[in-house]
């Protein structure tokens, strides 16, 4: 019985072992789609790259909050989450153009994974045109959070860190 049992033992052990494998990774993305989705971006972007910017402050403030408000539920201060407000946006705007190539590439990511090469260069080729471009601007500043959610995601990666510093610095006038 206790051979049945050790027999039992190393087969479970292996089959544990198989199920939990590395997976392999992930194919190579196409070279074109690559090209046509960093210019997309790089399009995308730059068409109101200030209104892009002003609101991924305010989505990057307002997961900042999110994280006050479970780090500290008693921190309920209207002075201090309006400075700590103020601080974050102060910060996305310290940081945008040492972050804006990763938020280029994050885009630029996201629009491979969701188009083919050739719908990328259509859609650029589009963007491209004045009736494009005006339609890129309506589509940087329309809440589709396709664009902000990206670039807030990676400013608040960034910015997670800083989160305790920016408290206690919002704290300070508040109690004085």
């Amino acid at each position: 019985m206790r051979g049945r049992s050790l027999v039992s033992l190393v087969a479970l052990f292996a089959f544990a072992m198989s199920a939990h494998a590395i997976p392999p990774p992930p194919p190579t993305p196409d070279p074109a789609a690559v090209i046509e989705a960093d210019a997309l971006a790089d399009e995308l972007v730059g068409l109101d790259e200030r209104e892009l910017q002003d609101r991924t402050g305010f989505a990057v403030s307002s997961q900042a909050r999110g994280w006050l408000a479970t780090a500290h539920p008693e921190m309920r201060d209207p002075a201090v989450g309006r400075a700590f407000h103020l601080a974050i946006l102060a910060r996305v705007d310290a940081v945008w153009l040492e972050e804006r190539s990763n938020i280029r590439a994050a885009l630029a990511n996201l629009y491979r994974q969701l188009m083919s090469a050739t719908d990328l260069a259509d859609t650029r080729a589009f963007i491209s045109s004045p009736a494009g471009q005006n339609f890129g601007r309506m589509l940087v500043g329309a809440d589709i959070r396709l664009l902000d959610t990206t670039a807030s995601d990676v400013l608040y990666r960034r910015l997670f860190p800083e989160l305790p510093e920016l408290l206690a610095a919002a704290q300070k006038p508040a109690a004085e």
